[in-house]
């Protein structure tokens, strides 16, 4: 028997996914921010002369770099309170997870952006009687950063993306919410068909963002 779409009936709860969709969109925001900035203080640790900050750094990095997220979300949620007795909510331990993770690939973004600038500013630099941290500050890290900015943007495409596995530790975001309408309308073809538009929606518009982005701020020999 062919089957009968009935859209109308998952439409009728679209206030539920729209709540979910807000709530994906405040995560990734948060997320990236967070993730972004602890990143930046892996990867001074990461080129520290400090050894000890250095191997704590790429320990880290390949750790997070080496598992699977969700392998990792999961730990922080059921493993953490158990070992620790640190009780965390769903919605702290999902930025805290995306920001571990998410932050290690970007540490090493930031890592190939500083190695990229030219040594002899740095160089030219110390000559002039700067502070490492005066040349980090001053020259390196605001060249590196524009020169990071493509891969950034692409990485706010993958966070958006990964909030859907939020949805495990059940964070209320836009693919939780829809698996309660799948249940509530018993219509799950047509609440995950919507979704999928919904999540194409939103992030069509950001992946050709993302290709200007590349174009506007790649480095050019």
């Amino acid at each position: 028997m062919e089957y009968q779409w009935q859209f109308d009936v998952v439409w009728a709860q679209f206030p539920k996914l729209w709540d979910g969709l807000q709530l994906t969109i405040m995560l990734a925001v948060v997320g990236f921010i967070l993730s972004a900035s602890f990143a930046l203080v892996v990867v001074l640790a990461r080129i520290s002369s400090s050894r000890f900050l250095s191997l704590l750094a790429i320990g880290y990095i390949n750790f997070f770099r080496g598992t699977p997220f969700i392998v990792q979300l999961l730990w922080l949620y059921y493993t953490l309170p158990v070992v620790t007795g640190l009780l965390l909510s769903s919605i702290s331990t999902a930025l805290i997870g995306i920001t571990l993770n998410l932050g290690a690939f970007i540490a090493e973004t930031y890592r190939a952006g500083i190695a990229s600038i030219d040594k002899g500013q740095s160089e030219a630099a110390a000559a002039l009687g700067m502070t490492h941290a005066q040349i980090m500050a001053r020259i390196v890290l605001p060249q590196a950063i524009v020169r990071v900015i493509p891969p950034l943007a692409s990485y706010w495409i993958t966070i958006f993306k990964d909030t859907s596995l939020f949805s495990l530790i059940a964070v209320a975001e836009l693919t939780y919410q829809s698996r309660l309408v799948a249940v509530d309308t018993f219509r799950p073809l047509e609440t995950y068909t919507l979704i999928a538009l919904l999540y194409f929606a939103v992030t069509y518009p950001q992946a050709r963002l993302v290709d200007y982005i590349f174009d506007r701020y790649r480095v050019r020999s």
